[in-house]
Order: C-alpha cells, then sequence, then structure tokens
C-alpha cells in the first residue's frame, strides 16, 4: 500500500441525498494505511500492539457498555496519548465527537453510525479536524452510500463466518472482495474484515485485491504477539 505524508483527505455529505450526487471535492492523494489494521477494545491492548514496529494503524472498538461518556472520552484520549507517543495512526470505531476532540488520525463508522455522523453535521466536523473516515458496507446500497462520501478507505465484510461481532451478513466472500475491488476507485484502499484468522485467509484476501486486513482474534489470541503481526505483514506481500 503506497503511503503519504499527508492526512487522508474524503468529500463532503450532509445528507443522504447528497451522498449521491457528483461533489467537487475528491480525495486527492493516496491515504494512507498499513497492511494489516488491528481491532482491540481495551487501553492494555492498544499498550501492547502500539509498542511493536511493524504495525503502523490501531482501531479501537469499545464493547465496555458499562463506561459513561466521560469514561469513553478518557479512554479514547488516553489511547490516543499513547499512540501518539509511539507514532501510530488511531483509529476510533463510533465515537467520532471524542476522536476529534483527542485528535486521532481517523474515524470507523458503521452505516448506522454513518446515518447519525451525518445527521448531526459530523461529516464536515471530520473534515475540518482533518480526520480520515473509513465506512463498512455489507451490501451493494452500501457501498453506494459510502462512495458517495468519497472517504479514505471502504471496509467490506464479513469475508469469512466469524465470531468476533454479532453480524445480520452471511460470510461476502472472495469474490465479493474483487467486485469491490472493481467498483472502487484505485486510489480507495479496501480493507476487509471478518473470520481473517491465519495466514492462509489473509493471503487469499490480498489476492482477491484487498489492501489491508482488519484482524482481531488472529492478534489478540497469539501465543506471540510478535510473530504473529510478522506473519500478517509478510503476507499481505503475497
Amino acid at each position: 500500500v503506497k503511503k503519504v505524508k499527508r492526512r487522508p483527505s474524503f468529500g463532503d455529505g450532509m445528507f443522504w441525498s447528497e451522498a449521491f450526487k457528483s461533489s467537487t471535492t475528491t480525495t486527492t492523494t493516496t491515504p494512507t494505511l498499513g497492511k494489516i489494521l488491528p481491532i482491540v477494545s481495551t487501553l492494555d491492548e492498544i499498550k501492547m500492539l502500539s509498542s511493536i514496529p511493524s504495525i503502523t494503524d490501531i482501531q479501537l472498538r469499545i464493547k465496555d457498555t458499562s463506561l459513561t461518556s466521560t469514561d469513553i472520552s478518557t479512554l479514547i484520549h488516553n489511547a490516543q496519548s499513547i499512540c501518539s507517543d509511539q507514532n501510530k495512526r488511531l483509529w476510533i470505531n463510533d465515537y467520532w465527537q471524542d476522536a476529534i476532540d483527542a485528535k486521532c488520525f481517523g474515524v470507523h463508522l458503521g452505516q448506522e453510525d454513518l446515518y447519525k455522523c451525518v445527521h448531526n453535521h459530523g461529516i464536515q466536523a471530520l473534515r475540518g479536524a482533518n480526520l480520515a473516515l473509513g465506512i463498512s458496507t455489507h451490501s451493494y446500497a452500501e457501498l453506494s452510500v459510502a462512495l458517495g462520501i468519497q472517504p479514505s478507505y471502504i471496509s467490506l465484510g464479513p469475508v469469512y463466518n466469524t465470531s468476533s461481532k454479532n453480524v445480520n451478513f452471511d460470510p461476502q466472500g472472495l469474490e465479493t472482495v474483487s467486485k469491490w475491488r472493481e467498483l472502487i476507485p484505485e486510489d480507495v484502499p479496501l480493507v476487509v474484515i471478518g473470520g481473517i484468522s491465519n495466514v492462509e485467509r489473509v493471503k487469499e484476501c490480498r489476492r482477491a485485491g484487498a489492501e489491508c486486513v482488519a484482524v482481531i482474534g488472529a492478534i489478540t489470541k497469539a501465543e506471540d504477539v510478535n510473530v504473529a503481526v510478522d506473519s500478517l505483514n509478510d503476507a499481505m506481500d503475497v
């Protein structure tokens, strides 16, 4: 994946109707993104992964439903502080306002949270704060919405069966990965997620056209995290 110093840019979009109009704002540079995108939920995992040189990007997906809004804000600020010290790019799942406040690198939004973000003028806020934006897709309709927003990357999943998250979609399969790569502009990275639990599956996804694989258990459940990270990165070089 080509790397540049400039942050990813993405187009404007205030309401759903605008997402399908031709935007005058286009992505002018290839977004910066590593080969693998570890997704974790705790500060301890952030600390562990941020110390590994070959990891460039980390996504924080907060799962603890008992946390207050203050707790969530504190967690995101602390995670960003750790990643900043280690020169890692931190992506926040869903909590875009807190990500802006903490000056994180980027935000990842599912379709429901994207709708809420658009409704609350969050797209303009993210662009104004110069944050990157990744968007999940599971269908052609969702892909159309994402393309209208012009995000920094587009995510597709689940590619395989997964137990990491409850999803309402069947596995997409490698053929869909290839189709998504055909439909997405060349300068927008395709990130795949879901059941990518070993090196062979990483290779399959890379051959199908993915520029980045989002992984959870392949790293968090590994006996040796450093070895696992190196193996996954190497597998993306097929």
